[in-house]
C-alpha cells in the first residue's frame, strides 16, 4: 500500500497526525528532501528504508515503490505542503494505477496557510476580500493563458503566489498591470514555520527592494492584497447580535424564521448596472439581492465588483430563477422581459414575480404576478426607496377594490377554483358588492370595502365562500385553509428530485393537497439545504426554521431518538418542527415517517390564524 502523505508546511510538529502515524508505521519512505524539514524523518522506524526524491526521476520513484510493493511493505510518498498544490501527484498516482497498485491521500497544511499563521492573517476579511487566488509565475512548467498573473490581479482579491521567488520584479509589474496599485499591502515569507522563517511586510511597489535587500531568491512564498493590512474591513455576522446560529439566539429578541424572496436584478447596459447597485444599496438587509448583467463593459471593475455577467440567454436566465420562485427585476425595455419569461408562464397562482424598471429609474412596472407573487407590493416598496413612480396597472388596486387572490394570500387561504377570480373581480370593477361566507373558527382580517358578510353555511348564492369543508356550495370561488405543517428532517445534500418524491408520496397516502400545506418547517442546521428551499420556492411554501432549544421546548409525545440528539441537540427534528410552526394548539397528525435519509411528520393547524410569519 502506497500513502501520499502531506508533510505540512515545514515545522516538524506540523505535520497532520494522521501522518505521523503513516510515518511511524512505514517500511519504505521517499521524501522531497529539497523541501522537506528532514527533522520529519524522526518519526520514522529504525528500520525504515529512506530514498531523497530530490535525486530521482519519476521512474525511479516508481521502481522504488514497486519493488516495495512487490514485497508487501508500506510505502510513504512524503510531499512538502499540502501534495495537491503544485505536488506533481497525480502523475505518480496514473503510473501506480496502471501497475493496478494501490493508494490513499493524507492532506497536509499548505505555505500559505503557514505563513498566515505566522503573520496572524486573514485572508478573507469582510469588505475586503472573500477570495484567495493560489497560483504561480510560470517558469519551466507553463502556466495557461486564461491563468495569467494579469487576469487574476483584476479581481484584487488575496492572492498567494508559489515558486516565483526568482521572478520578483517580473511577478509585481505583472501585478500592477492587472489592477493592483503599486502601493497594495505584499508579504514576502521565506520558509514559512521553519526555524529559519524569515517574513516581510511590504507593498507589491517594494517586493523586489526587500527580495534584493533579504537575498531572498527561492523557498519564498509571495502574498498580496489588502486583507494583509487588516485595516478598514466590516466585521463577521458570526458575532452579531442580530444573527441567529443553531447554537446561539439573536440577542435583539427577533428570531428569523422564514426563507425570505431573493431579488434577482438583470441589466444591459452600464446605466443599468449603476441602477442595480444603488438599488441594491437601498434595499440591503431587507431582501437577498443577486446582481446580472448582459452588459460586459467595465465588468471586472472595482464598482461593479458584485455584479456577475450572464451568458447564457436572458430566457434561459429567467428560467432558472422563475423555477425558484424568485423575484425578476429586468432594467431596461418592457419587451426584453416579455419575451424572455413568456415560454416560462403557468398560470396567476404560481408564477414568480416580474418587475420592469427603465434604466434612469423613473418608472417600475409589475408585469406579473402582481398580487400572488407580491410584484405589486415590491414595486412600490423600490419606488417608495429609489423615487421612481410605481406603474400599478391590475385594475383592482387602482381604483382600491377587493381583489380575491390578495385577500387570500394575506389570509393564508388558497383558491380551490381559479376560474372564479375572473367573475368575482368583474363584479367588483363593475361596482357591485361582494358576498363573502366564513366557516366558524377562521379569524379573517379585512382591509377592503364593498364587503358583505352573510351567515355560514350560505343558504343562497355568495361570490366566495370560505371553509374547511367538502361540501359543495352555489359560489363563484372557495377558499380553503392552509392548515397543514410539514416537519422536515434529512441528510445533506437530498436533492430537490428526492424530497419532492417523498413528500408527495407521503401527502397521496394522507389525501392531503399541496394547496392545503401552510408552511414546511425544519431545525435551524437546516436553513440553508438548497433542495429544501428550492423545493418550497417551487412550491411557494415557507420554510421555517427553528433552533434545538425552541424545538426542545415544545410540549407533546414526540418520537424520540438519542442519535438525533447528540447530533442536534433535540431529540426529535421532524415532529417538533411540524408542530412549532402551527403556533398554539398545533395537533399532530402523522408521526415522524423516514426513509431514504429524510423524516417527514404532518401537523394541524387546529386554531387558524393569520399568517404573519410566526
Amino acid at each position: 500500500m502506497v500513502y501520499f502523505v502531506g508533510a505540512g508546511t515545514g515545522a516538524a510538529d506540523l505535520i497532520t497526525v494522521r501522518g505521523m502515524r503513516l510515518l511511524e508505521q512505514a517500511d519504505v519512505i521517499i521524501f522531497a528532501g529539497s523541501l522537506v524539514n528532514p527533522k520529519l524523518l524522526a518519526y520514522a522506524g529504525k528500520d525504515c528504508e529512506i530514498h531523497n526524491s530530490a535525486k530521482l526521476t519519476l521512474e525511479e520513484v516508481i521502481q522504488i515503490i514497486s519493488g516495495a510493493e512487490t514485497e508487501g511493505k508500506t510505502t510513504v510518498r512524503l510531499h512538502t505542503g499540502e501534495p495537491s498544490i503544485y505536488g506533481a501527484v497525480r502523475e505518480q498516482m496514473d503510473e501506480l494505477d496502471a501497475l493496478g497498485i494501490s493508494y490513499e491521500s493524507c492532506p497536509g497544511v499548505s505555505a500559505c496557510f503557514g505563513a498566515a499563521a505566522s503573520l496572524n492573517l486573514e485572508y478573507t476579511l469582510p469588505e475586503i476580500s472573500q477570495s484567495l487566488i493560489i497560483t504561480r509565475m510560470e517558469g519551466r512548467t507553463k502556466v495557461p493563458d486564461r491563468e495569467s498573473i494579469e487576469s487574476f490581479a483584476a479581481h484584487k482579491a488575496s492572492m498567494a503566489i508559489y515558486l516565483s521567488a526568482g521572478m520578483i520584479k517580473e511577478l509585481s509589474r505583472r501585478l500592477i498591470n492587472g489592477g493592483y496599485k503599486d502601493t497594495t499591502p505584499a508579504a514576502l515569507v521565506y520558509k514559512a514555520t521553519w526555524a529559519e522563517e524569515e517574513a516581510y511586510l511590504c507593498t507589491i511597489g517594494t517586493l523586489y527592494d526587500v527580495s534584493v535587500e533579504h537575498r531572498i531568491t527561492k523557498t519564498a512564498l509571495i502574498l498580496v492584497g489588502d486583507a494583509i493590512a487588516h485595516q478598514h474591513y466590516g466585521k463577521s455576522r458570526l458575532y452579531a447580535p442580530d444573527f441567529t446560529t443553531e447554537y446561539r439566539k439573536r440577542k435583539d429578541g427577533v428570531l428569523p424564521k422564514r426563507k425570505e424572496m431573493k431579488l434577482n436584478i438583470i441589466s444591459f447596459t452600464q446605466n443599468g448596472k449603476k441602477l442595480s447597485e444603488r438599488i441594491a444599496k437601498l434595499l440591503e438587509g431587507e431582501l437577498e439581492i443577486g446582481l446580472y448583467t448582459k452588459c460586459e463593459t467595465g465588468i471586472n471593475d472595482e464598482i461593479y465588483s458584485d455584479i456577475l455577467f450572464v451568458k447564457v440567454s436572458v430566457g434561459d436566465w429567467a428560467k432558472e430563477r422563475m423555477q425558484e420562485q424568485d423575484a425578476l427585476l429586468f432594467i431596461g425595455a418592457c419587451g426584453i422581459a416579455v419575451r424572455a419569461v413568456a415560454p416560462h408562464l403557468k398560470d396567476k397562482l404560481h408564477d414568480a414575480p416580474v418587475l420592469v424598471m427603465d434604466e434612469k429609474g423613473k418608472y417600475v412596472i409589475p408585469v406579473l404576478s402582481g398580487h400572488m407573487g407580491g410584484a405589486n407590493d415590491l414595486a412600490n416598496h423600490i419606488a417608495e426607496k429609489t423615487g421612481a413612480e410605481a406603474v400599478i396597472t391590475t385594475a383592482t388596486d387602482l381604483n382600491k377594490k377587493f381583489a380575491v387572490d390578495l385577500f387570500a394570500k394575506r389570509n393564508s387561504l388558497y383558491i380551490a377554483n381559479k376560474d372564479g377570480i375572473v367573475k368575482v373581480s368583474s363584479k367588483v370593477l363593475a361596482g357591485k358588492e361582494i358576498t363573502i361566507s366564513i366557516e366558524t373558527g377562521h379569524e379573517i382580517t379585512f382591509e377592503e370595502t364593498g364587503v358583505q358578510i352573510v351567515p355560514y353555511p350560505p343558504t343562497g348564492f355568495v361570490d366566495v365562500v370560505v371553509t374547511s369543508q367538502d361540501d359543495v356550495f352555489d359560489a363563484s370561488i372557495l377558499l380553503k385553509p392552509r392548515e397543514y405543517v410539514i416537519g422536515f428532517g434529512c441528510k445533506k445534500g437530498k436533492n430537490v428530485s428526492e424530497i419532492d418524491q417523498f413528500i408527495t408520496k407521503i401527502l397521496m397516502k394522507m389525501d392531503i393537497s399541496i394547496m392545503q400545506i401552510f408552511a414546511l418547517s425544519s431545525i435551524s442546521q437546516k436553513c440553508d439545504e438548497h433542495g429544501i428551499i428550492e423545493w418550497c420556492g417551487k412550491e411557494r411554501i415557507p420554510f421555517f426554521t427553528y433552533t434545538s432549544e425552541e424545538l426542545q421546548e415544545v410540549n407533546g409525545n414526540f418520537t424520540k431518538s438519542l442519535f438525533v440528539k447528540d447530533q442536534v441537540g433535540v431529540d426529535n427534528v421532524c415532529e417538533r418542527a411540524a408542530v412549532k410552526a402551527c403556533g398554539e394548539d398545533g395537533k399532530l397528525i402523522l408521526p415522524k415517517v423516514a426513509e431514504n435519509g429524510m423524516t417527514i411528520a404532518i401537523a394541524m393547524r387546529v386554531k387558524r390564524e393569520d399568517y404573519d410569519g410566526k
